[in-house]
């Protein structure tokens, strides 16, 4: 047994022991524990943080379990796990219980009133790292007391707060004469209402920024970046994510001067982007990430063609959900450091060998799981195949083979039946295989899962959500199956 196995199960023991002490406990003895410390004080955060999720994955956490947790030492806290019971009465016991706190999460919690969320600098004055996304309380007042109190902020997530605005940036970062926050380096404002003002403020006030979420965000194109490559300063961005927003090829190609560092691009759904920007892309030395999802004016052919040929080995993860006419082998012969590859919901995919020649033999044919020999997570979902040969072809072309593929997504592709699956499993040889998506596959059947069982020892997931051919009886033999060989398998199904 390995001391991270004795590890997990004394918490378990533990997180038992805590429930079973809640129950007896009467409210008098709630005050109680409101006002004097627990007894887990010598555990650190890991081991509290890990002990807090036990009982929330077992659905058995009572305020009571925060009270007598929670300690003076704990540095580091994600209390998203427990969003439904954290109220502005907890987070005011964190602020005197927890002083020094550097890292916490308060994702979801969205019982939290703008109020509470004022009072974290007053009370918590170590935080370097916070986390307010779906909080929908939180303001532009509530960032005009972080920009003040937290100077050193170094981590800023605010995801899915509809109330934040252009305001809310001017009052975090401030001016030149009364310059507030200037250490971020990872910001996320997603799905609010900032503008192309707020993003450009941003990135001329924090040069230490290296990551910026800005999907779904109001900006309305007027060359985002243009402002900051007039400066002619060069930014050390490494990450940006402008998916669903009115961004144009300039301002992308404004980015890419002004951030020669970028190392992952996300531009999904960006109507106004089109194959120009691929040229711009194309000059990033450092790229690993590019996701152009949903882009309906890149087509892959000659547009995405053309960039793989001259960028395409930089590559570790590609995203072309939603485009048509996909050649795998162009992916397989010039790609060849990918690592996560997903066409979710792509039409008309040609599944075509990789024709490589060696010393030894000429016209070697490769899958382009074996031409991209690092690939661990390819998504096929509800993709559909051309027409010029069977579906078996197809995936025998992309899948025959392959080496490291340890996730694999086939939900909702049609016409995958039990016949073609077997055959896909059995020349694949994927032994690692970590989790495998079959969900809305309405034609397989069960018998194939239990040769997914027997044959690959690793498999921890699988997911036979909607497979209208398995039946509930199916699957509880199947998990019946796998406590006899005592092997651990999370399987969805509804």
């Amino acid at each position: 047994m390995s001391v991270q196995t004795l590890q997990r199960f004394s918490l378990q023991s533990i997180a038992k022991d805590i429930v079973v002490s809640s129950d007896n406990s009467s409210v008098e003895d709630f005050h109680r524990y409101k006002y004097v410390l627990g007894p887990f004080d010598g555990l650190n955060s890991d081991l509290i943080q890990e002990l807090l999720n036990i009982i929330c994955q077992k659905k058995q956490l009572k305020v009571y379990h925060l009270h007598v947790l929670l300690h003076s030492s704990i540095k580091h806290l994600d209390l998203s796990v427990c969003n439904s019971v954290i109220n502005d009465q907890i987070l005011n016991t964190l602020g005197y219980r927890c002083k020094k706190l550097v890292q916490l999460s308060l994702k979801n919690c969205s019982r939290l009133s703008t109020k509470a969320l004022k009072q974290i600098p007053r009370n918590l004055l170590c935080i370097e790292s916070i986390n307010l996304s779906g909080c929908l309380s939180c303001t532009d007042d509530v960032l005009d007391a972080f920009g003040l109190a937290y100077p050193e902020l170094k981590v800023l997530i605010v995801k899915s707060c509809s109330q934040i605005t252009d305001k809310g940036i001017d009052a975090l970062c401030g001016d030149d004469c009364n310059p507030r926050c200037r250490s971020l380096r990872d910001v996320s404002f997603t799905s609010t209402s900032i503008t192309s003002y707020g993003i450009t403020k941003l990135l001329l006030t924090q040069p230490a920024l290296k990551s910026c979420g800005l999907a779904m965000t109001a900006s309305k194109d007027t060359c985002i970046f243009s402002l900051v490559n007039g400066t002619r300063r060069r930014l050390p961005l490494a990450v940006i994510d402008l998916s669903y927003t009115s961004v144009s090829d300039t301002s992308v190609k404004c980015l890419c001067e002004a951030c020669p560092l970028l190392r992952e691009v996300a531009i999904n759904c960006c109507a106004s982007i089109t194959e120009v920007s691929l040229e711009y892309i194309a000059t990033l030395r450092h790229l690993k990430v590019l996701n152009i999802a949903g882009n309906m004016q890149i087509k892959f052919s000659p547009y995405v063609r053309q960039f793989l040929k001259k960028s395409g080995n930089l590559l570790e993860v590609l995203d072309l959900s939603c485009m048509e006419n996909i050649d795998c082998a162009v992916i397989g012969a010039w790609c060849r450091s990918l690592k996560c590859l997903i066409m979710a919901d792509c039409q008309d995919i040609v599944g075509n060998y990789v024709q490589e020649s060696t010393a030894q033999e000429n016209n070697l044919r490769l899958s382009l799981a074996q031409a991209c020999s690092k690939l661990n997570t390819l998504n096929l979902h509800s993709c559909k195949f051309a027409e010029n040969k069977s579906l078996l072809e197809h995936l025998l072309a992309i899948l025959g083979d392959s080496l490291e593929i340890q996730k694999l997504d086939l939900s909702g592709i049609e016409g995958l039946t039990d016949a073609i699956l077997l055959q896909v499993i059995q020349s694949s040889n994927v032994s690692d295989l970590r989790s495998i998506n079959l969900s809305r596959c309405s034609e397989v059947s069960v018998e194939p899962i239990y040769v997914l069982i027997d044959d690959f020892k690793s498999l921890k997931h699988l997911n036979l959500c909607h497979c209208q051919n398995i039946s509930l009886q199916d699957v509880e033999n199947l998990r019946k199956k796998c406590r006899g060989c005592g092997v651990s398998l999370d399987i969805e199904w509804l």
